[in-house]
């Protein structure tokens, strides 16, 4: 049983791997360009450039740890930079790494002396609050489509086709906090499905409690976490325009945000880690449609995805390791 399931585990990441890297070298084709004049177009940014970049992404991710602070009572914000980075770093690097992330900041949690309810409630309430703002942002470039003329970058038909799962979960949710009796329910239904698993499921006991937490930690953090993700919103919009804008060329703020949209909603397909590949291609080819000049777009994209993707697998994995140094020096001195 091991062996298949290692082997299955093999398969899935080599042609995962194999997907992800025939999209990201097609890339420039698809949209007119090569590789060639995108790289000569980004060997041109200046190191203070890079620092700017750099220190507006930080900025993002430091706006973030108000969201998961907030989210986890008792959570510092160095640590929920942590948690952050970390997390990340795992989910961009393996096939529907996002379990794989939850559990390493499940056992860090754990080991900050939070308890597993605590950390259930912290899940949902980040995973709630971050799918809800990738679809503010895909509103917003929704509302501005008929004044900015980008429908074509962003067509409500295919839009509302890829946000049916999205809203579907988020309407069960939705029902899930509505009251008491609605969490009972949603557990003793899983609890059915379980149970074809596990002998003993217990979620119809677990989930009301689990409502209550969650219900808890948004009546005392929700400012918080608004202020937090707006903020690190507008962040990432600028961080976006930055890149574009170092490279020569400039974007209208509706069109940005109609590409920052476009890119929140990809990585809701988790068809490869971090959506790398699939966000790259949909987003260049949408704001080269909307009249972007197809190497600035190129290059101002891969930029972008450097930082919001690429640089936090290296940044998190020296995270990692600085945290299993400190911890395990903790446990030798114990």
């Amino acid at each position: 049983m091991r062996t298949a399931g290692r082997t299955r585990r093999t398969i899935t990441s080599v042609l995962t791997g194999t997907f992800t890297v025939a999209l990201v070298a097609l890339l420039p084709r698809a949209v007119g360009t090569s590789w060639v004049t995108v790289g000569a177009l980004l060997g041109r940014l200046s190191l203070p450039a890079i620092a700017v970049l750099a220190l507006v992404w930080i900025a993002g991710l430091w706006a973030h740890s108000f969201v998961l602070a907030a989210s986890l009572p008792g959570l510092t914000k160095r640590r929920g930079l942590t948690l952050s980075l970390t997390g990340s770093a795992v989910a961009n690097v393996l096939p529907l790494g996002g379990a794989a992330g939850t559990g390493l900041n499940f056992a860090m949690t754990r080991r900050w002396g939070f308890s597993s309810t605590a950390f259930g409630g912290f899940l949902a309430v980040t995973t709630l609050v971050n799918v809800v703002a990738k679809l503010g942002v895909v509103a917003v470039a929704l509302a501005l489509a008929p004044i900015a003329h980008t429908a074509i970058a962003l067509p409500v038909g295919r839009t509302g086709l890829l946000l049916v799962p999205v809203l579907a979960a988020l309407v069960a949710v939705v029902w899930f906090l509505a009251g008491a009796n609605s969490a009972t329910a949603a557990g003793r239904g899983l609890d059915r499905v379980a149970g074809v698993i596990r002998k003993r499921p217990e979620l119809e006991r677990s989930l009301p409690a689990l409502r209550e937490s969650v219900l808890r930690v948004v009546r005392g953090g929700w400012l918080s976490m608004t202020a937090g993700m707006v903020a690190y919103l507008l962040l990432q919009l600028a961080l976006l325009g930055l890149c574009f804008q170092l490279l020569g060329t400039s974007l209208s703020p509706p069109v940005l945000i109609t590409g920052l949209a476009i890119e929140r909603l990809l990585t809701l397909i988790p068809i490869t880690p971090g959506g790398v590949g699939v966000v790259e291609v949909g987003t260049v080819a949408a704001l080269v449609a909307l009249g972007g000049e197809p190497t600035a777009v190129t290059a101002g994209m891969m930029l972008f995805r450097g930082f919001t993707y690429l640089l936090e697998i290296p940044v998190g994995g020296v995270t990692l390791a600085l945290w299993l140094l400190v911890n395990r020096k903790r446990a030798v001195a114990a």
